[in-house]
């Protein structure tokens, strides 16, 4: 099937099975696909890194068809000597694959707004309602900008430099797997929202469909260094408001990495929950985990769901770490990447309780699996692992410093 058709057909099943919020990016160029072969319709995206194969989301099928196709898949990455992962797992998948004996882990929550019941009114939303008058007192507006309509050339001149101005920020390329891109080369069915001021671009929204739930989710934004006080909080209401005149039901600004605190999830063993508490602590000033989830917890979301990593085998090994840092920042610094890995590993290598039996390896074997198998290999890497860089250091600061202003 050549990668037009592919697109098509992957589109196709989209349209009438997609429920995670982040399915429409399986359509990335990134991903690999997965059909059964016993005739279930549906297919599984997936990339493989360090011989983990890593699924992005639910598998797009009908609800009932998880089971027999997750099976499918599981016996195909064990005849390619990989291990079966599935990231960002909804919590209706997510109880079946536990069923069918994969390792668990909750990675995130998402909030989810009901549009149609959305309101700023009450007390409770006073400071918000404060930050979008300051904005709109500033001169600051919020437009849909329809690409496939009419070009506006010198608002997409400025969304390009606001992207290159992120890029040189995170210091590498554009995320990939189930996160977005802007894509104006090809809007396809992309919502893009603006914040404008003087008619200049001050941030940007890009949103994508969420076809089986009638909704949105808000998948990537960009935005100046320094914008006007309440710019975000505007751009993202009057967002809501102009999907829910346009009878849209649901919207989602994705997921809030490593939050725990509305979803109860008793099969949490401490082992892990300590380690994704290492990761919101240390490993959150890449990507301002923290802020993330305040950010979004200010607009009053209806509920909130829990988003969860599954592993097959069910021993969890520390490489599905590296292989999930590395699907999502494919470009980015290595010795960043492994910088995370050993200081999240490092800490919950320590503990000794009744749920060390989730651990699959050790970090010396974890560094093997990344670097290669030479004992020369492992001994660079970890001297590498000891000589952060002193400008890791210093972003980590300066991120830190960016709170809740996204």
């Amino acid at each position: 099937m050549s990668k037009g058709n592919e697109a098509i057909t992957v589109l196709e099943l989209l349209k009438k099975y997609g429920y995670h919020s982040q399915s429409y990016n399986i359509l990335r160029n990134d991903k690999s696909y997965f059909y059964s072969s016993s005739g279930i319709e549906g297919v599984i995206a997936y990339v493989v890194r360090a011989n983990v194969a890593m699924a992005a989301g639910d598998p797009v099928c009908d609800p009932s068809d998880i089971r027999n196709f997750v099976t499918e898949f599981k016996q195909f990455c064990k005849d390619q000597k990989w291990r079966c992962c599935f990231q960002s797992i909804t919590e209706r998948c997510k109880d079946v694959l536990g069923e069918m004996g994969f390792g668990m882990i909750k990675i995130g929550e998402e909030p989810i707004f009901d549009l149609e019941e959305f309101s700023l009114s009450g007390s409770k939303f006073r400071s918000l309602r404060k930050n979008i008058n300051q904005a709109k007192r500033q001169g600051l507006s919020v437009v849909e900008y329809h690409p496939l309509l009419k070009r506006e050339p010198e608002w997409e001149k400025d969304m390009e430099e606001l992207s290159a101005i992120w890029k040189k920020f995170k210091g590498s390329g554009e995320f990939s797997f189930l996160i977005g891109e802007p894509a104006l080369d090809n809007p396809k069915e992309r919502k893009y929202f603006l914040a404008l001021l003087d008619n200049k671009v001050e941030a940007f929204v890009v949103c994508t469909p969420v076809y089986t739930r009638n909704g949105i989710y808000f998948d990537v934004m960009r935005r100046k260094e320094k914008t006007p006080n309440g710019m975000p909080q505007l751009l993202f209401t009057e967002s809501f408001r102009i999907l829910k005149e346009q009878g849209y039901s649901m919207a989602t600004l994705g997921t809030a990495p490593l939050s725990y605190e509305h979803v109860d999830d008793p099969g949490q063993s401490r082992i892990i929950k300590l380690a994704i508490n290492l990761a919101f602590n240390r490993l959150g000033y890449f990507h301002r985990f923290k802020p993330l989830y305040r950010f979004k917890r200010q607009f009053g979301p209806s509920s909130w769901e829990g988003r969860y990593l599954a592993f097959s085998p069910k021993l969890f090994n520390p490489v599905i770490l590296y292989a999930l840092l590395k699907v999502y920042d494919p470009t980015g610094v290595t010795k960043k990447l492994l910088y995370q890995l050993n200081s999240a590993w490092k800490g919950i290598s320590k503990i000794k309780d009744g749920s060390i039996g989730l651990i699959g390896s050790t970090s010396g074997s974890v560094i093997k699996g990344i670097k290669g198998t030479s004992h020369k290999a492992v001994k660079t890497t970890k001297k590498t692992l000891h000589e952060i860089p002193d400008k890791i250091k210093r972003k980590s600061i300066k991120l830190k410093r960016r709170d809740n202003d996204v």
